[in-house]
């Protein structure tokens, strides 16, 4: 009987990483690069098919602009690439509809795209919006240059139409990387990612943030939860794979007790520490997976216990498959 189990249970745990593995690769591509069909008006006025792909958000250079891009999903041929215009009313969709239409002026036609999943179309929807928004401040703004002016250390926020820079973090500029981060349009975000995953630029915001809860510097550590908030909300995966290694987590979870809009700070590492005991069924050895066991609960505790009621769906959905991965490895 105990040998039956055995071979049962050899071919039960790679079934059951594989069925992990699609759900991943599921959830994943249901958020960022939803499943959609493109139709487009004839003449005649009927909507013709012209294929399947998965559609994204992408910055277009020639255009310096933010555009929708749907490729075709058996050999990724481009469909449609839509540079995404201001004007109100432009975008239609219904209330938890799945499609969303629009006139296209390059085109001549009306066009609809049609998402397997209400996620993913919501998801794209609100990049739609936010990026609309984004130009018609821009519009009505003019261009702007933002400069501080010249400090000791590191390098300085430069905002023109084409990005931005982050300052390096000191006591006197995380309320400007808190500032950037979160008012940062979706096509400035890929380009303050290289800026974070600089060496030693995380080290150095977690040093700061020890240096502003040594010094107990209230609105500093106000500005540090925004830093950090708004890192994670850039919804990158190499961005979050850092913040929530082993030796940063603890800290990143410090930072985000310094809510703002909380009365007191929330004791999140004092819960962590102290009320978490973890028990080992089956005595694990190897350091590697440990490490994955600790980082996966850390990371569903700032998902679903302290940013909630912050995160986006694309950033929760971005969380969700990194548990995932975890639990497959």
């Amino acid at each position: 009987v105990q040998a039956t189990s055995r071979q049962w249970l050899t071919k039960c745990v790679p079934l059951r990483i594989q069925l992990l593995r699609i759900v991943v690769h599921l959830i994943f591509n249901i958020t960022m690069h939803p499943r959609v069909k493109v139709y487009k008006l004839s003449e005649e006025g009927e909507w013709q098919d012209k294929g399947t792909g998965h559609i994204s958000l992408e910055y277009m250079e020639q255009s310096d602009a933010m555009g929708l891009l749907i490729l075709a999903e058996e050999n990724q041929k481009t469909l449609l690439v839509h540079k995404i215009r201001p004007e109100d009313q432009m975008y239609q969709r219904g209330e938890e509809s799945t499609i969303i239409t629009w006139h296209d002026f390059e085109l001549n036609s009306d066009v609809a795209i049609s998402f397997q999943e209400q996620i993913g179309c919501e998801h794209i929807w609100n990049q739609i919006v936010q990026v609309q928004a984004e130009v018609q401040k821009r519009s009505s703004e003019g261009p702007r240059l933002d400069k501080q002016e010249s400090q000791p250390s590191g390098e300085y926020l430069f905002v023109d139409e084409k990005g931005l820079e982050l300052p390096w973090p000191e006591l006197n500029t995380i309320e400007e990387i808190s500032r950037v981060l979160n008012n940062a349009s979706p096509f400035q975000r890929d380009r303050l990612v290289p800026t974070l995953l600089k060496p030693n630029w995380i080290p150095k915001l977690i040093d700061v943030f020890k240096q502003a809860e040594d010094l107990d510097d209230s609105a500093t550590l106000a500005h540090m939860y925004g830093a950090v908030k708004g890192a994670i909300m850039l919804n990158d995966a190499a961005v979050l794979e850092e913040l929530l290694k082993d030796q940063y987590v603890m800290d990143i979870v410090g930072a985000l007790e310094y809510d703002p809009e909380l009365k007191s700070p929330q004791p999140h590492r004092q819960f962590l520490n102290t009320s978490v005991a973890f028990k080992e069924v089956v005595p694990i050895k190897d350091p590697t997976i440990l490490a994955k066991i600790h980082q996966t609960y850390r990371t569903q505790y700032i998902k679903d216990v302290i940013l909630p009621r912050t995160l986006d769906d694309a950033t929760y959905a971005t969380l969700s498959s990194l548990t995932l991965f975890n639990n497959v490895e």
